[in-house]
Protein backbone atom coordinates (compact mmCIF):
# COMPACT_ATOMS: atom_id res chain seq x y z
CA UNK A 1 0.00 0.00 0.00
CA UNK A 2 1.29 3.46 -0.95
CA UNK A 3 0.99 6.12 1.73
CA UNK A 4 2.08 9.13 -0.34
CA UNK A 5 0.28 12.31 0.69
CA UNK A 6 -0.61 15.47 -1.24
CA UNK A 7 -2.28 18.69 -0.09
CA UNK A 8 -4.26 20.89 -2.49
CA UNK A 9 -5.06 24.46 -1.44
CA UNK A 10 -8.19 25.69 -3.21
CA UNK A 11 -8.76 29.41 -2.77
CA UNK A 12 -12.44 29.14 -3.55
CA UNK A 13 -13.27 32.83 -3.02
CA UNK A 14 -11.51 36.18 -2.92
CA UNK A 15 -14.30 37.73 -0.84
CA UNK A 16 -13.36 38.45 2.78
CA UNK A 17 -14.82 40.48 5.63
CA UNK A 18 -11.28 41.59 6.56
CA UNK A 19 -8.88 43.68 4.49
CA UNK A 20 -5.37 42.71 5.59
CA UNK A 21 -2.80 45.03 4.07
CA UNK A 22 -0.34 42.27 3.16
CA UNK A 23 -2.84 39.65 1.97
CA UNK A 24 -1.64 37.69 -1.07
CA UNK A 25 -5.08 36.20 -1.87
CA UNK A 26 -5.75 38.72 -4.62
CA UNK A 27 -6.83 37.87 -8.17
CA UNK A 28 -8.60 41.08 -9.28
CA UNK A 29 -12.12 39.75 -8.71
CA UNK A 30 -12.12 36.67 -10.97
CA UNK A 31 -15.15 34.57 -11.82
CA UNK A 32 -15.51 32.21 -8.84
CA UNK A 33 -16.41 28.82 -10.23
CA UNK A 34 -17.54 27.34 -6.91
CA UNK A 35 -20.93 29.00 -7.33
CA UNK A 36 -21.69 26.23 -9.86
CA UNK A 37 -21.83 22.75 -8.24
CA UNK A 38 -20.95 21.14 -11.59
CA UNK A 39 -17.64 23.04 -11.63
CA UNK A 40 -16.87 21.82 -8.11
CA UNK A 41 -17.57 18.22 -9.12
CA UNK A 42 -15.38 18.51 -12.23
CA UNK A 43 -12.41 20.08 -10.44
CA UNK A 44 -12.40 17.63 -7.53
CA UNK A 45 -12.88 14.63 -9.84
CA UNK A 46 -9.95 15.92 -11.92
CA UNK A 47 -7.76 16.14 -8.81
CA UNK A 48 -8.83 12.75 -7.49
CA UNK A 49 -8.31 10.91 -10.78
CA UNK A 50 -4.83 12.35 -11.28
CA UNK A 51 -3.41 11.67 -7.82
CA UNK A 52 -5.06 8.27 -7.36
CA UNK A 53 -3.48 7.22 -10.66
CA UNK A 54 -0.12 8.48 -9.34
CA UNK A 55 -0.36 6.25 -6.26
CA UNK A 56 -1.36 8.88 -3.72
CA UNK A 57 -3.21 7.15 -0.90
CA UNK A 58 -4.02 10.34 0.97
CA UNK A 59 -5.37 13.55 -0.60
CA UNK A 60 -6.16 16.53 1.61
CA UNK A 61 -8.24 19.37 0.24
CA UNK A 62 -7.42 22.57 2.13
CA UNK A 63 -10.24 25.06 1.54
CA UNK A 64 -8.96 28.62 1.61
CA UNK A 65 -10.10 32.15 0.70
CA UNK A 66 -10.62 35.01 1.07
CA UNK A 67 -12.95 33.87 3.81
CA UNK A 68 -14.76 30.65 2.73
CA UNK A 69 -16.88 30.40 5.89
CA UNK A 70 -18.86 33.50 4.88
CA UNK A 71 -20.78 31.25 2.47
CA UNK A 72 -21.66 28.12 4.49
CA UNK A 73 -24.03 26.57 1.93
CA UNK A 74 -21.52 26.82 -0.92
CA UNK A 75 -18.80 25.64 1.44
CA UNK A 76 -20.90 22.63 2.41
CA UNK A 77 -21.20 21.67 -1.26
CA UNK A 78 -17.39 21.66 -1.61
CA UNK A 79 -17.00 19.65 1.61
CA UNK A 80 -19.67 17.14 0.58
CA UNK A 81 -18.12 16.67 -2.88
CA UNK A 82 -14.60 16.24 -1.46
CA UNK A 83 -15.96 13.75 1.07
CA UNK A 84 -17.52 11.73 -1.76
CA UNK A 85 -14.03 11.46 -3.28
CA UNK A 86 -12.64 10.22 0.06
CA UNK A 87 -10.50 13.29 0.56
CA UNK A 88 -9.45 14.61 3.94
CA UNK A 89 -10.86 18.12 4.39
CA UNK A 90 -9.34 21.12 6.17
CA UNK A 91 -10.28 24.79 6.19
CA UNK A 92 -8.36 28.03 6.67
CA UNK A 93 -10.40 30.89 8.18
CA UNK A 94 -9.99 34.15 10.06
CA UNK A 95 -12.24 32.65 12.74
CA UNK A 96 -14.78 35.47 12.80
CA UNK A 97 -17.63 33.15 11.76
CA UNK A 98 -16.24 29.80 12.85
CA UNK A 99 -19.70 28.78 14.10
CA UNK A 100 -20.87 28.51 10.46
CA UNK A 101 -19.11 25.14 10.03
CA UNK A 102 -20.76 23.61 13.10
CA UNK A 103 -23.30 21.52 11.11
CA UNK A 104 -20.54 19.69 9.23
CA UNK A 105 -17.57 20.05 11.58
CA UNK A 106 -17.60 16.27 12.05
CA UNK A 107 -16.29 15.96 8.46
CA UNK A 108 -13.44 18.44 8.97
CA UNK A 109 -10.06 17.09 10.11
CA UNK A 110 -8.40 20.44 10.76
CA UNK A 111 -9.26 24.12 11.06
CA UNK A 112 -6.49 26.65 10.57
CA UNK A 113 -7.25 30.05 12.09
CA UNK A 114 -5.27 33.05 10.90
CA UNK A 115 -4.39 35.15 13.96
CA UNK A 116 -1.58 37.69 13.68
CA UNK A 117 -2.21 39.60 16.89
CA UNK A 118 -4.29 39.64 20.05
CA UNK A 119 -4.03 43.41 20.38
CA UNK A 120 -7.04 45.38 19.12
CA UNK A 121 -5.06 48.35 17.78
CA UNK A 122 -2.53 46.11 16.06
CA UNK A 123 -5.30 44.19 14.31
CA UNK A 124 -6.83 47.47 13.18
CA UNK A 125 -3.47 48.50 11.71
CA UNK A 126 -3.08 45.15 9.94
CA UNK A 127 -6.63 45.24 8.61
CA UNK A 128 -7.83 42.20 10.58
CA UNK A 129 -11.10 43.84 11.48
CA UNK A 130 -14.65 44.24 10.27
CA UNK A 131 -16.46 47.46 11.08
CA UNK A 132 -13.81 48.28 13.65
CA UNK A 133 -14.37 44.98 15.49
CA UNK A 134 -11.66 42.40 16.15
CA UNK A 135 -11.73 38.98 17.84
CA UNK A 136 -10.82 38.96 21.56
CA UNK A 137 -8.98 35.91 22.87
CA UNK A 138 -11.92 34.78 25.01
CA UNK A 139 -14.30 34.90 22.04
CA UNK A 140 -11.87 32.86 19.96
CA UNK A 141 -11.50 30.35 22.79
CA UNK A 142 -15.27 29.90 23.01
CA UNK A 143 -15.64 29.43 19.25
CA UNK A 144 -12.95 26.72 19.30
CA UNK A 145 -14.53 24.96 22.27
CA UNK A 146 -17.91 24.94 20.53
CA UNK A 147 -16.42 23.28 17.43
CA UNK A 148 -14.60 20.72 19.58
CA UNK A 149 -17.92 19.76 21.20
CA UNK A 150 -19.14 18.71 17.74
CA UNK A 151 -15.87 17.07 16.71
CA UNK A 152 -13.52 16.23 19.63
CA UNK A 153 -10.92 14.92 17.16
CA UNK A 154 -10.66 18.08 15.09
CA UNK A 155 -7.18 19.60 15.02
CA UNK A 156 -6.83 23.32 15.62
CA UNK A 157 -3.97 25.14 13.92
CA UNK A 158 -3.08 28.81 14.21
CA UNK A 159 -1.36 30.66 11.37
CA UNK A 160 0.57 33.85 12.13
CA UNK A 161 2.20 36.04 9.50
CA UNK A 162 5.06 38.11 10.90
CA UNK A 163 4.81 41.69 9.66
CA UNK A 164 6.02 45.15 10.64
CA UNK A 165 2.88 45.50 12.77
CA UNK A 166 3.25 42.46 15.05
CA UNK A 167 6.93 41.49 15.01
CA UNK A 168 7.49 42.64 18.61
CA UNK A 169 4.39 40.96 20.06
CA UNK A 170 4.68 37.99 22.44
CA UNK A 171 1.86 35.55 21.66
CA UNK A 172 3.14 32.14 22.70
CA UNK A 173 1.81 32.07 26.26
CA UNK A 174 -1.70 33.15 25.34
CA UNK A 175 -1.82 30.89 22.28
CA UNK A 176 -0.86 27.97 24.51
CA UNK A 177 -4.03 28.61 26.52
CA UNK A 178 -6.05 27.58 23.46
CA UNK A 179 -4.55 24.04 23.57
CA UNK A 180 -3.73 24.10 19.87
CA UNK A 181 -2.28 21.22 17.88
CA UNK A 182 -0.10 23.33 15.61
CA UNK A 183 1.13 26.90 15.30
CA UNK A 184 2.61 27.88 11.96
CA UNK A 185 4.70 31.06 11.91
CA UNK A 186 5.15 32.49 8.42
CA UNK A 187 7.29 35.34 7.18
CA UNK A 188 5.38 38.00 5.26
CA UNK A 189 6.16 37.61 1.57
CA UNK A 190 6.97 40.56 -0.69
CA UNK A 191 3.88 40.89 -2.90
CA UNK A 192 1.89 43.53 -4.74
CA UNK A 193 3.99 46.47 -3.53
CA UNK A 194 4.56 45.12 -0.01
CA UNK A 195 8.25 44.61 0.77
CA UNK A 196 7.91 41.95 3.44
CA UNK A 197 9.74 42.15 6.75
CA UNK A 198 13.42 42.53 7.61
CA UNK A 199 15.58 39.79 9.07
CA UNK A 200 15.57 41.66 12.37
CA UNK A 201 11.76 41.78 12.54
CA UNK A 202 11.31 38.12 11.63
CA UNK A 203 14.00 36.83 13.99
CA UNK A 204 12.80 39.12 16.80
CA UNK A 205 9.37 37.48 16.59
CA UNK A 206 10.96 34.01 16.66
CA UNK A 207 13.17 34.97 19.60
CA UNK A 208 10.13 36.13 21.58
CA UNK A 209 7.78 33.28 20.64
CA UNK A 210 9.61 30.06 19.83
CA UNK A 211 8.98 28.13 23.05
CA UNK A 212 8.07 24.49 22.45
CA UNK A 213 8.45 23.65 26.15
CA UNK A 214 5.71 26.08 27.03
CA UNK A 215 3.44 24.64 24.35
CA UNK A 216 4.05 21.12 25.63
CA UNK A 217 2.84 22.07 29.12
CA UNK A 218 -0.53 22.91 27.57
CA UNK A 219 -1.32 19.62 25.86
CA UNK A 220 -4.83 19.61 24.32
CA UNK A 221 -7.32 17.60 26.37
CA UNK A 222 -8.25 15.41 23.42
CA UNK A 223 -4.57 14.53 22.93
CA UNK A 224 -4.26 13.60 26.61
CA UNK A 225 -7.31 11.36 26.22
CA UNK A 226 -5.67 9.65 23.26
CA UNK A 227 -2.46 9.03 25.20
CA UNK A 228 -4.44 7.70 28.17
CA UNK A 229 -6.22 5.28 25.85
CA UNK A 230 -2.86 3.89 24.76
CA UNK A 231 -2.05 2.69 28.28
CA UNK A 232 -2.83 -0.98 28.71
CA UNK A 233 -2.88 -1.68 24.98
CA UNK A 234 -0.40 -4.42 24.15
CA UNK A 235 0.24 -3.39 20.55
CA UNK A 236 0.54 0.39 21.00
CA UNK A 237 3.24 2.16 22.95
CA UNK A 238 2.74 5.61 24.41
CA UNK A 239 4.82 8.11 22.38
CA UNK A 240 8.09 8.89 24.15
CA UNK A 241 8.73 12.21 22.37
CA UNK A 242 6.45 15.24 22.65
CA UNK A 243 4.68 16.25 19.47
CA UNK A 244 6.08 19.37 17.83
CA UNK A 245 3.60 22.25 17.88
CA UNK A 246 5.47 25.26 16.43
CA UNK A 247 6.47 25.20 12.76
CA UNK A 248 8.27 28.04 10.96
CA UNK A 249 8.29 28.90 7.25
CA UNK A 250 10.69 31.48 5.85
CA UNK A 251 10.12 32.96 2.40
CA UNK A 252 12.19 30.41 0.50
CA UNK A 253 10.28 27.51 2.04
CA UNK A 254 7.00 28.98 0.77
CA UNK A 255 8.16 29.49 -2.82
CA UNK A 256 6.87 26.92 -5.34
CA UNK A 257 6.10 24.46 -2.52
CA UNK A 258 2.30 24.78 -2.52
CA UNK A 259 -0.25 23.35 -4.96
CA UNK A 260 -2.82 26.14 -5.17
CA UNK A 261 -6.01 26.66 -7.16
CA UNK A 262 -7.34 30.16 -7.79
CA UNK A 263 -11.05 31.02 -7.50
CA UNK A 264 -11.44 30.69 -11.28
CA UNK A 265 -10.16 27.10 -11.22
CA UNK A 266 -6.56 27.50 -12.41
CA UNK A 267 -3.42 26.24 -10.71
CA UNK A 268 -1.23 29.17 -9.75
CA UNK A 269 2.24 29.56 -8.31
CA UNK A 270 4.02 32.19 -6.24
CA UNK A 271 7.58 32.00 -7.53
CA UNK A 272 7.63 35.60 -8.78
CA UNK A 273 6.22 39.00 -7.82
CA UNK A 274 3.19 38.14 -9.96
CA UNK A 275 1.42 34.80 -10.07
CA UNK A 276 1.95 32.25 -12.82
CA UNK A 277 -1.24 30.45 -13.91
CA UNK A 278 -2.18 27.21 -15.60
CA UNK A 279 -5.04 26.44 -17.94
CA UNK A 280 -8.37 25.92 -16.12
CA UNK A 281 -8.92 22.59 -14.38
CA UNK A 282 -12.45 22.63 -15.77
CA UNK A 283 -10.97 22.34 -19.28
CA UNK A 284 -7.76 20.28 -19.12
CA UNK A 285 -6.57 17.24 -17.13
CA UNK A 286 -4.70 18.02 -13.93
CA UNK A 287 -1.40 16.73 -15.34
CA UNK A 288 -1.57 19.21 -18.23
CA UNK A 289 -2.41 22.09 -15.91
CA UNK A 290 0.46 21.11 -13.62
CA UNK A 291 2.89 21.27 -16.54
CA UNK A 292 2.03 24.97 -16.91
CA UNK A 293 3.49 25.96 -13.51
CA UNK A 294 6.47 25.12 -11.30
CA UNK A 295 6.01 22.87 -8.29
CA UNK A 296 8.86 21.62 -6.10
CA UNK A 297 7.73 18.33 -4.55
CA UNK A 298 10.81 18.11 -2.30
CA UNK A 299 10.03 21.53 -0.84
CA UNK A 300 6.43 20.48 -0.36
CA UNK A 301 7.47 17.43 1.66
CA UNK A 302 10.02 19.41 3.69
CA UNK A 303 7.32 21.82 4.92
CA UNK A 304 5.82 18.98 6.95
CA UNK A 305 9.11 18.00 8.56
CA UNK A 306 11.07 19.63 11.36
CA UNK A 307 14.32 20.72 9.73
CA UNK A 308 12.93 23.94 8.20
CA UNK A 309 11.83 25.05 11.64
CA UNK A 310 15.15 24.13 13.20
CA UNK A 311 17.01 25.91 10.40
CA UNK A 312 15.04 29.10 11.06
CA UNK A 313 15.68 28.81 14.80
CA UNK A 314 19.41 28.28 14.18
CA UNK A 315 19.51 31.40 11.99
CA UNK A 316 17.70 33.39 14.67
CA UNK A 317 20.12 32.23 17.36
CA UNK A 318 23.14 33.15 15.24
CA UNK A 319 21.56 36.50 14.37
CA UNK A 320 21.17 37.47 18.04
CA UNK A 321 24.33 35.63 19.18
CA UNK A 322 22.31 33.30 21.39
CA UNK A 323 24.88 30.57 20.70
CA UNK A 324 28.59 31.12 20.83
CA UNK A 325 30.59 30.94 17.62
CA UNK A 326 32.83 27.89 17.52
CA UNK A 327 36.11 29.79 17.29
CA UNK A 328 37.46 29.22 20.81
CA UNK A 329 40.16 26.67 20.05
CA UNK A 330 41.38 28.15 16.78
CA UNK A 331 45.02 29.29 16.93
CA UNK A 332 45.57 32.17 14.55
CA UNK A 333 49.30 31.47 14.08
CA UNK A 334 49.22 27.69 14.06
CA UNK A 335 50.67 25.94 11.03
CA UNK A 336 47.75 24.81 8.83
CA UNK A 337 47.55 21.59 6.87
CA UNK A 338 44.95 19.39 5.23
CA UNK A 339 44.87 17.33 8.43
Amino acid sequence: MNFKTIVINWHITETCNYHCKFCFAKWNKPTEIWSNPENVRNVLANISQHFRSQGYFHIRLNIVGGEPILFPERLWNVVETAYSHEMEISIITNGSHLENIRPFAHLISQVGISIDSLDHETNLNIGRECGGKTIPLETLRQKIEDIRKVNPDIKIKLNTVVSMHNYNEVLVERFAELHIDKWKILRQRPFNGNHGVSDYQFYAFLRNNFNEKFMQTNVPEHREDMLTAFIGCEDIEKPSEPQQVIFIEDNDAMTESYLMISPDGRLFQNGNIEYAYSRPLTEVPFAEALSDIKFDNEKFESRYGTWLTQDAVNKMERFFHVVEDDYGDFECFAELSDD
